[in-house]
């Protein structure tokens, strides 16, 4: 009481005897200063209630920015979040902010009570991607989500997937023609990767034919790349994370220009493949002749249990997201995948020897043939442990959440409103679940050693409900195109090669690019 009497006294000394306007700016500004700073306060109160319960690195948190000017944005600052996991081995309070903190979990019971908990996912990060993608499948909730999942699934049916390994093949024996013409050279090969994955993307979506992979600077790719690096940047700007001041900054304004390069990509493709005018060439593209079922017929045909279709607006969203997640994400699987084997010859050679005994002299990997490449898949699982291209999942808890360790009597209660982030890459690399966790080794998944892991130690597609509805398309394309440059080029590394450093974008790439050697066999 005596607080809201001393701002009515001191709101009165302002006011009198200013005009009305001045009037009206002295009460937004005050309303804006008890709102915000109600808010602040209430976010503070929740952090640090928060370090009670997870527990806190006070050594290397800022007084501003938290722990992020120690977990920097580079791999130094990746490998260093492993080092916490000696002392706090089941998750921790990380402070973005002055006042904000996010519940970080990277141990597989706490991964499990997390993924499983059915909570949706947070707006740190997901809803600054929302310009782009909007609100499909990634970022939706809710009752949106589950009616949009349960449309989608379809497109994911093994009778869909399985026409698409011949334009696996095809555009993976492009890419190969592309590394032979440049053999003995060193390669930046996420690049290439980057084009055969979108040409591969809109084939599957869209049947809709680009030939992006003989076009270098792709406007696209590029627009990805830097919307990518502007999300990052945001995150890491505490001031940013409040819309109205990142939309006057400099970056805020280069989004709204980036984003609409990535919405006009989007909505020429689509209006050319859903044009009838006998397959003609429209603004560059062709639609493909005697196209099977893909994922844009399926967007267009899905009704819900109402009859209700999927709007214009939900269609592009979900197009969007497709193709983003499915060029981008499986792009960084193959091409650290394509490193990997040169770092390892011995591992690349086992990978060919098994490829000459299912495969023989024939041309394409067909789809019967994938089950039987098990040293093969067990190569890719180990690349993908190591560099999961999803290196962080965020949610946000509509309930209060239960966390405990399984050989520990104590149990902590994670309250709800609670973000939380679990790293794929720390939980991969977890040292009570993964024995020298830093060494490459495709035995890890054999399938006794899985057997004597937890379920959610390893997790590269996610897990619970809300899990990768692609993780099958994504692993049939990343074994396909791998066969195809393994059977027909030798990849090494030497001291020409860069070593790569990974760098977490909206997927975790390498900073100066990853480099590859190629031999014709």
């Amino acid at each position: 009481m005596q607080f809201i009497t001393y701002l009515w006294t001191n709101f009165q000394s302002v006011v009198v005897g200013r005009s009305f306007p001045e009037t009206c700016l002295v009460i937004l500004a005050l309303y804006l200063f008890m709102h915000y700073g109600m808010v602040l306060r209430r976010l503070h109160k929740n952090a640090k209630h928060l370090d009670e319960v997870a527990g806190v690195d006070k050594r290397t948190k800022h007084w501003f920015y938290g722990h992020m000017k120690h977990y920097t944005n580079n791999e130094p600052g990746m490998l260093r979040l492993i080092q916490r996991l000696k002392t706090f081995p089941l998750m921790i309070s990380h402070w973005i902010g002055p006042v904000m903190t996010i519940l970080q979990v990277y141990h597989p019971d706490s991964v499990h009570a997390v993924l499983t908990s059915g909570a949706p996912k947070n707006d740190l990060g997901y809803r600054f991607i929302r310009s782009w993608i909007g609100d499909g499948l990634l970022t939706s909730k809710g009752s949106k989500w589950f009616r949009n999942r349960r449309l989608l699934t379809p497109a994911f049916h093994y009778k869909v997937l399985k026409p698409y390994s011949e334009i696996f093949n095809k555009n993976s024996l492009v890419m190969v023609d592309k590394f032979k013409n440049l053999c003995g050279q060193s390669i930046e090969v996420h690049t290439h990767v980057g084009l055969m994955t979108l040409d591969t993307m809109l084939q599957c979506a869209m049947s809709a034919n680009t030939n992006c992979q003989h076009v270098t600077d792709h406007p696209y790719l590029m627009a990805v790349k830097e919307v990518g690096d502007l999300v990052i940047k945001r995150i890491r700007q505490p001031l940013h994370l409040f819309d109205w001041i990142y939309n006057l900054s400099a970056n805020g304004r280069r989004n709204k220009i980036v984003v609409k390069v990535l919405h006009d990509h989007t909505e020429k493709v689509t209006k050319a493949v859903k044009n009838d005018e006998n397959d003609s060439e429209m603004e560059g593209f062709q639609k493909m002749k005697g196209k099977a079922l893909d994922f844009l017929d399926i967007l267009l045909q899905s009704k819900d249990e109402n009859g209700k279709g999927l709007t214009d607006i939900e269609i592009r969203d979900e197009v969007d997201t497709f193709l983003f997640e499915g060029h981008d994400t499986t792009a960084s699987g193959i091409a650290w995948a394509l490193y990997h084997l040169a770092k390892y010859p011995e591992f690349q050679t086992k990978c060919r020897e098994e490829l000459t005994e299912v495969l023989g002299d024939q041309k394409y990997v067909e789809w019967n043939d994938l089950p039987k490449l098990e040293y093969l898949t067990k190569f890719i699982k180990e690349s993908m442990r190591l560099v999961p291209p999803v290196y962080a999942i965020g949610r946000q808890l509509e309930k209060p959440l239960n966390i405990k360790e399984k050989d520990s009597e104590h149990e902590s209660t994670i309250p709800a409103g609670t973000n939380i982030g679990t790293s794929i890459f720390a939980l991969h690399r977890h040292v009570h679940f993964w024995e020298n966790p830093t060494v490459f080794d495709p035995e890890r998944f054999t399938k006794e050693n899985i057997a004597k892991r937890p379920a959610f130690a390893y997790v590269p597609f996610s897990a619970g409900s809300r899990n990768c509805i692609g993780q099958n398309f994504a692993m049939n394309e990343m074994k396909i195109c791998l066969a195809q440059v393994i059977r027909n080029l030798r990849l090494y590394i030497d001291g020409d090669s860069p070593v790569p450093k990974m760098q977490p974008r909206l997927v975790l790439q390498s900073e100066s690019g990853i480099f590859v050697k190629f031999e014709k066999l």
